[in-house]
């Protein structure tokens, strides 16, 4: 890293559990009915497909064996449609807390209803064929818990603890965005230079450029890449494992724990974060995986457009789902001009078009900063086709990467966006009404982090970027803010020239970034 400001994130993360990482133990539904007192003929279509086999056996279900990492929409989808391969692998859901595993128990299988669900409801014949078994369930905990084992030969009853994890070979991270990294860190014992690790979350995935190589070598005693002290672009050896990042377009509505509906289907586009060697080009047996799944409609694209469309996929979240959650309303509302035509409509504009411009013009001006002035997102840029020119300045293929960080495009793509998932209810606003965490700080809080960054690098003449109306969404959700359009515009008091913004007697003065 060039240099620059270390998040809070960061610090924070390296500073919890040093050394290789906490052991880590995997509860069954086998363990959790043993301990409960209950005999294998009850098991039934629950217990864990492992069985007992010999080590030839055992290291080929390590290679192939998917584990995905948290059992909500994104989870279910992805180990729905991998278990309907044809030579399917074996595939592992684990689950956040012990009592899923109670659930699962009690009614095995996963529920994905087909789209027509929404206009028809469930039929027993959908459930019939919906309805995906084979599925191992596990809880991970980094407590050991002993688990009763009956000798029926001797009338005894032995303690024997809970099997700790091996090593993975391929991991999908399905979890909440600001759980993903703090997760995959928790197990880092057992990940290494042949993991693969899949990140399915929303927003910028945190081991791109900057911060990737700063935890890299603080976890894998990896020596920074080339491109991040500024001496080449040259790929080394690495330690840590193989991160790949998912941008999902997928819409998946819950129904309870292990149902979901594929709401809205679409695709999965993924590649590598760092840059990978001419080995690594053809990708692991996970990325197979994911492109030959029924139902993904999985494609693998370049570094350099994965790091574009994780931008664009940002800046739809970061307009869509704060205002969604604050105003309480489906998507489309946000692009439903209020009443007013002709001249009327250019004198009085609609509050939230304005927002929703000036969000775009924010992130815009950072992102371009971003990919301009920091080295090693610019080379990032500097992989794509035709990135530079025989003068040595930018080509064709890095100048449509910044035209596509241009506010005019920027705005045509949240637009176009926002007409395609009109109908759907934001993730933000299904959070705020479950009374959940919401991901505002992995979207509008890494505009407002990448901002403080850019300015660090000196390259912003001195003056803040503006980042007002993000720092302002952020309080506003933070805050539980519910509010109609007409109540937004004492908040944004600084798009007509009124100063720094808020208003609102629910927001703290100290929590907000006057810039």
């Amino acid at each position: 890293m060039a240099s620059g400001l270390q998040p809070e994130w960061l610090t924070r993360l390296l500073a919890d559990n040093p050394g290789p990482g906490p052991k880590i133990y995997r509860q069954t539904v086998d363990d959790l009915l043993q301990s409960n007192d209950c005999s294998s003929r009850d098991l039934g279509s629950s217990v864990s497909s492992r069985g007992t086999c010999d080590a030839k056996n055992r290291a080929e279900d390590a290679r192939r064996r998917i584990y995905i990492l948290g059992a909500g929409n994104l989870g279910r989808l992805f180990a729905a449609s991998l278990a309907k391969l044809p030579d399917r692998p074996p595939i592992t859901l684990v689950v956040h807390r012990s009592s899923l595993l109670e659930q699962w128990h009690a009614r095995p299988g996963l529920l994905l209803y087909p789209q027509s669900y929404l206009r028809d409801g469930a039929r027993a014949e959908d459930e019939k064929h919906t309805r995906v078994t084979g599925v191992d369930v596990e809880w991970w905990t980094d407590t050991p818990r002993p688990r009763l084992s009956h000798d029926r030969s001797m009338g005894a009853e032995n303690t024997t603890d809970v099997a700790e994890l091996g090593r993975i070979e391929n991991l999908i991270v399905a979890t909440k965005a600001q759980d993903a990294l703090p997760q995959v860190d928790w197990l880092r014992r057992y990940l290494g230079p042949g993991t693969t690790v899949a990140f399915l979350q929303n927003g910028m995935n945190k081991l791109w450029p900057p911060y990737g190589a700063v935890y890299n070598a603080a976890r894998y005693d990896d020596d920074p890449p080339p491109e991040a002290t500024g001496t080449g672009t040259g790929v080394q050896a690495r330690k840590h494992p193989r991160w790949l990042a998912c941008v999902v377009t997928h819409g998946v509505l819950s129904l309870g724990p292990f149902e979901s509906v594929h709401a809205s289907p679409a695709g999965v586009a993924f590649g590598p974060v760092d840059r990978e060697p001419p080995s690594e080009v053809s990708g692991s047996y996970l990325d197979q995986q994911l492109l030959a799944a029924p139902q993904l409609q999985a494609r693998r694209v370049s570094r350099s457009e994965l790091w574009m469309l994780q931008l664009e996929k940002l800046m739809v979240n970061a307009v869509i789902n704060p205002l969604t959650a604050i105003l309480r309303c489906r998507n489309g509302d946000l692009f439903v001009q209020q009443e007013g035509h002709g001249d009327e409509a250019e004198k009085h504009p609609d509050i939230v078009a304005q927002i929703i411009d000036q969000l775009i013009a924010e992130a815009s001006n950072v992102m371009q900063h971003l990919a301009l002035y920091d080295t090693s997102s610019r080379a990032i840029l500097g992989e794509a086709p035709d990135a530079a020119a025989a003068d040595g300045s930018a080509g064709s293929g890095c100048q449509a990467f910044l035209d596509r960080l241009s506010f005019t495009q920027l705005r045509a793509m949240v637009y176009r966006v926002g007409a395609v998932v009109k109908d759907n209810t934001s993730s933000m606003l299904q959070d705020v009404r479950a009374g959940k965490p919401t991901e505002v700080r992995e979207f509008n809080g890494w505009i407002v982090d990448t901002a403080a960054y850019v300015e660090s690098l000196g390259t912003a003449n001195g003056k803040p970027l503006d980042v007002r109306a993000h720092q302002t969404l952020i309080d506003l959700v933070e805050a539980g803010a519910i509010l109609q359009k007409e109540q937004l515009q004492p908040y944004f008091s600084f798009l007509y020239g009124g100063g720094a913004g808020g208003g609102g007697e629910e927001l703290s003065p100290s929590k907000r970034r006057n810039r």
